[in-house]
């Protein structure tokens, strides 16, 4: 019964939270002339039922705060990197990582709806803080996406379920056992980065650069590649 309760509570805790964080999302919204804040279940946006679940079900919008927190803690020259966001739904993480200096921003969307947003908002995207200009989006699902050569930022707001999101990460092994070893990831969860514990643990071949209750951020480990090497020709 106490663990029921205090499940409960947290759950009330992050309603409240989303309610605060609506007010700030449409905010942000007129700021920059976009339309990211409104929700929308995953079947409405196009999806086939049957992938629904592979996308957690619905969409909500990322907190910009959250966004710039994570990014932050990235330690790198963001003018060499590429940021891909996986999950872009309506393109909030894109439009946030704008106001930094990446060398280009895409988006990976697998609801068709939600990519057609995504791809108006960034025709009227406004931002006097803008640095990075490339701003591309991709309509397809994140296992046949092919991530682009050279450095990349790979984030990522809980968008997809376990079984897919292990798939992700075992493609970015793969990619980075093949000499692209230049990636940092960005996991990041509203309520907590620890619903997924068990994928994250798994993945021994990154180690944790930066952590918060609610995003992390990963890199491979300097250490381990001829073990990456090893687990790559064993496959």
């Amino acid at each position: 019964m106490p663990r029921t309760l205090s499940q409960r509570l947290k759950w009330m805790g992050f309603r409240l939270r989303l309610i605060i964080e609506d007010r700030r999302n449409h905010a942000y919204d007129a700021r920059h002339n976009v339309e990211t804040a409104r929700e929308m279940p995953l079947e409405a946006a196009g999806v086939d039922e049957d992938d629904v679940r592979r996308g957690n079900t619905f969409y909500r919008a990322t907190w910009e705060r959250l966004i710039r927190r994570a990014i932050d803690q990235l330690g790198i020259d963001y003018s060499r990197y590429a940021f891909i966001d996986y999950g872009a739904g309506k393109g909030k993480a894109m439009f946030v990582a704008a106001d930094y200096p990446f060398r280009r921003i895409v988006g990976v969307e697998y609801a068709p709806h939600l990519h057609a947003i995504t791809r108006r908002n960034c025709e009227n995207f406004q931002s006097t803080m803008q640095r990075c200009f490339s701003l591309e989006t991709f309509c397809g699902d994140a296992l046949t996406y092919e991530l682009p050569a050279g450095p990349v930022v790979c984030f990522m707001c809980n968008p997809f379920d376990e079984a897919t999101l292990e798939r992700v990460f075992e493609a970015w092994r793969e990619r980075c056992a093949a000499g692209e070893r230049d990636i940092r990831i960005l996991y990041l969860n509203m309520r907590n980065v620890r619903e997924v514990e068990s994928v994250l643990a798994a993945q021994t071949w990154l180690e944790v650069e930066a952590r918060d209750t609610r995003f992390v951020v990963l890199a491979p480990r300097l250490s381990d590649q001829a073990e990456i090497l090893e687990r790559s020709e064993a496959a």
